[in-house]
Formats: structure tokens, C-alpha cells, sequence
């Protein structure tokens, strides 16, 4: 007990960042604040939220989460009053897929600039914008431009003769030797012919060399930008957009792509947010930052904080730390602990309320920029497949599902963990991230402080 104990206060000790340059408070803007806090970019200010929409919440009664839904639990993110601090304080949100697809997911696209009917409209979409705005969250959406869905007309066209969409997708008419980057297949049979697809057969890979396909990924960046008023975007798999021979991953074709990219989003909106996913080492990742996204999430790290969580001892987290302040631009890294991937902290933790509250305190009083995937803050649980990771949000303690959840075995635990039963606990779990969350908006120190580490 003695042991746990001490480890809490190490916790607090190495965790808190030190900086006598800065010391005010972060006021919530009636629109995002994007000037930023001591010369960083307005990201460092935020705390960014994680939303798998079909799963936040409905709307409309028929059981799957919509944009709507979003809408009416934004008060429960942030309500914009910054007298208040009943809220959870998030400045950011990242949402999961948005655009029309056929799958539960949305990582395989069928058009790229009309909203996921089963989510709402485009006009829901610059509503939420709008209300988002309103109480000082900015938003950033997934962004898969590596594939289409096999069911995009794109790829529909490129299947047949003479296709003007022939050359958009990467086809032989032999099957290629090899794997893909994990051991997976990668090459697929269609007509007499082999398309490459590096996550599945169903997300054909788009040939992202061929000048008019990244034309056409401009325009769709200009959409979401321009058009409907995102913020930025999460980079869906930016180690895979473009392939040098047999270098399937973090080719010098794709930093390079990626830059001419990172270029043209800026000429549109100078302040626009590249977030990647590299899922990588982060000596591979910091490769990327700053000129081929603004920054990256950092596995490592999160690896290592969910182990010190889960062991009680450091788990590898300072030196880690340290390292990431050499390898990146001053803080310019996404700190997170589990996302939508991966098997949730709480079910890594079995269950510990207490272990999870440290992961918590690793995650939002580090450098970098901390996000946060929806439900971490209440506890729930959840393990993969898949599926069983992107449970409806807990809300109370109704028991809800979703056809996509069907066979999978998932198990829930809002019997115990959810938002009502924990939201005026100040032991709750909720309460703990809660706090944390507005500790770090009212203090500078916490968002773009330097690192000290104390041994």
C-alpha cells in the first residue's frame, strides 16, 4: 500500500511541467482561440476528445449515434462558460469517419464529400461545426485518402477498359511477389487482373503517385476545409500513402507526397491541424514532424504509459519522454493511452479504478497534446475484435448495442461505469478526468511547459 502510494506521488512529481515564463489562465473562447499560448501552434492549447459517432449517441430512436447526437452531448464536453467546471473541459474533438460508406467503421470511403447518411446531413455537419465553435472546440476529422472503398465508383470505373480511373488505383497483371508491411496479403484477384490493397481487399489502396488522384485529394481537402469548416484532419495510415518499389511503409515518396500535401492544406487554411497516425517507433515517426504533418501520435509513449499504469513502477515512460523532447518540434506529438484500435485501458487495467486514474494523470499533465478516446474517462471496457472496442457510449445504465456488435462476444460494463452514476461521485473516475482536464486549460505551465524530470 506504502509502495502505490509513493508511486502516485513519483506520478505527480515527473509528470507536472514546470514553466515560470507563463502562468496564466486559458479562458474558453466563444470560437476556438487559434492564436496559441509562449509561440506554439493553437493545438497545444487543447485537449482533443475521440468520437466514434455511431456509437455516441442517437438522436432519433433508431439506435444508431448521428451527428445530432453529438450536437446534443456537446454541453457534456464543454459548455462554453468558463465560470464553470461541470463539464469535461475538451477543446478538440477528432471525429472517427464521417463520410458515406458501407461498412459500420467508415475507413473505406464511397464518396468522399457527402456525410454517412446513417450519421445526418452535410447541413448537420456545419451545425455541429457551428455549436462546436460556439463553446470554444475545435474539430478535426479522419482523413482516408490511402484507399477508396472497393464500392467507390472510382474503382468500379477502373475495372473496366480503356478507364480514365484505370491508373488511380495500383493494378499488375500478375500477382507480385511478397507480403505486405505486417505479413498480410496485399495483392487481389479482379478481372484477369491483381489490385494492391495493403489494410484488406475491400480498401483497395489509391495511387497516390499519379498527379490526378492527389488533385482529386485536394479538392476533397478543400471541401472539408473551406466548405463545410473543419479545423483539420486525423491522417488515416500516412505511413502507406505512397510506395517506393518494395518499401511499403515511410517511403521517401511518401514524407514527400506528404509534404506537397501538408503544403497545399496550409495554403488553404494556414492554421489547419495535420494530425498523423504513424504507427511506428518514434524515431520513424518524428521523421514525419514538421514538414509532412504537424504532428504524430506517439505509440511509444502510450505503450509505455499504459505498462507503467499497469505495473506500478515507471514502466519506461521518463526516458521516453525525455526522447520526444529531442526528437520532435517543442512539443508537437499526440500523447494518448488506448484509441479505437486497441483493447481499452480499463480492460488492460482489469478493472482498476485506481491504476486508471494514473494512466489519466501520465496522459493530461505531459507535453504534447493529449487525446482522449470517448468512454476512457468514464472506465468502459472493451477488448478486440474490433468491434468490441467502439461499444455504444455509457450514458447511464441501459445496456444498448449495435448490429455490428453482433457475435462478437463483447462485454460491457455500465452496470457500474457510466456517466450518471460517476458525474457527481468526486471519487468517480469522471470527476478525476474532469478535473484534470480543466487543471491543465487554467494552467499554461501544463500545455506548453518545458520538461523536467524529477528522480
Amino acid at each position: 500500500m506504502l509502495m502505490k502510494k509513493g508511486f502516485v506521488v513519483i506520478v505527480g512529481l515527473c509528470f507536472i511541467l514546470f514553466s515560470f515564463a507563463s502562468n496564466s489562465l486559458m479562458a474558453q473562447e466563444a470560437t476556438p482561440d487559434k492564436t496559441g499560448t509562449d509561440g506554439l501552434p493553437w493545438w497545444n492549447d487543447r485537449t482533443f476528445y475521440e468520437i466514434f459517432v455511431r456509437s455516441f449517441q442517437d438522436s432519433n430512436g433508431d439506435g444508431i449515434g448521428d451527428l445530432q447526437g453529438v450536437i446534443s452531448k456537446l454541453d457534456y464536453l464543454n459548455d462554453g462558460d468558463p465560470k464553470t467546471n461541470t463539464d469535461l473541459g475538451i477543446t478538440g474533438i477528432w471525429l472517427m469517419p464521417i463520410m458515406e460508406s458501407p461498412s459500420y467503421h467508415g475507413y473505406d470511403v464511397t464518396d468522399y464529400m457527402k456525410v454517412e447518411p446513417d450519421y445526418g446531413t452535410n447541413d448537420d455537419f456545419k451545425q455541429l461545426i457551428t455549436e462546436a465553435h460556439k463553446r470554444g472546440i475545435a474539430v478535426i476529422i479522419d482523413m482516408d485518402i490511402n484507399h477508396t472503398s472497393s464500392e467507390h465508383p472510382w474503382f468500379k470505373d477502373a475495372q473496366k477498359a480503356g478507364s480514365e480511373h484505370d491508373q488511380w488505383y495500383r493494378w499488375s497483371d500478375t500477382k507480385p511477389a511478397g507480403l505486405g508491411p505486417w505479413g498480410e496479403q496485399i495483392w487481389y484477384a479482379l478481372g484477369g487482373r491483381f489490385y494492391y490493397a495493403v489494410f484488406w481487399s475491400g480498401m483497395p489502396d489509391l495511387n497516390l503517385s499519379n498527379p490526378d488522384v492527389t488533385a482529386a485529394t485536394h479538392d476533397i481537402a478543400k471541401f472539408w476545409l473551406d466548405d463545410m469548416g473543419a479545423d483539420g484532419f486525423r491522417m488515416d495510415g500516412a505511413r502507406y500513402y505512397v510506395e517506393d518499389k518494395d518499401k511499403l511503409a515511410d517511403s521517401d515518396g511518401n514524407l514527400a507526397w506528404l509534404k506537397d500535401w501538408k503544403g497545399y492544406v496550409d495554403s488553404l487554411k494556414p492554421d489547419a491541424l495535420m494530425v498523423g497516425e504513424v504507427w511506428t517507433t518514434s524515431f520513424v515517426v518524428s521523421k514525419y514532424v514538421p514538414k509532412s504533418l504537424d504532428m504524430a501520435f506517439e505509440f511509444d509513449l502510450a505503450t509505455a504509459m499504459l505498462n507503467s499504469a499497469k505495473s506500478g513502477t515507471n514502466g519506461g515512460v521518463l526516458p521516453i519522454e525525455t526522447r520526444s523532447q529531442k526528437l520532435y518540434p517543442p512539443n508537437q506529438y499526440a500523447r494518448f493511452v488506448t484509441n479505437h484500435d486497441q483493447n481499452r485501458t480499463m480492460f488492460e487495467l482489469t478493472g482498476d479504478v485506481n491504476k486508471a486514474k494514473i494512466a489519466a494523470s501520465m496522459l493530461l499533465t505531459g507535453a504534447g497534446v493529449p487525446f482522449i478516446y470517448y468512454g476512457e474517462e468514464i472506465g468502459m471496457t472493451g477488448a478486440k475484435p474490433d468491434e468490441c472496442l467502439r461499444t455504444p457510449m455509457q450514458w447511464d445504465t441501459t445496456a444498448r448495442t449495435e448490429d455490428f456488435m453482433a457475435g462478437k462476444g463483447c462485454k460491457t460494463n455500465e452496470a457500474i461505469f457510466n456517466v450518471a452514476a460517476e458525474d457527481s461521485d468526486k471519487a468517480s473516475l469522471l470527476s478525476y478526468y474532469r478535473d484534470l482536464i480543466h487543471l491543465r486549460n487554467d494552467h499554461s505551465a501544463l500545455r506548453v511547459g518545458s520538461f523536467t524530470p524529477f528522480k
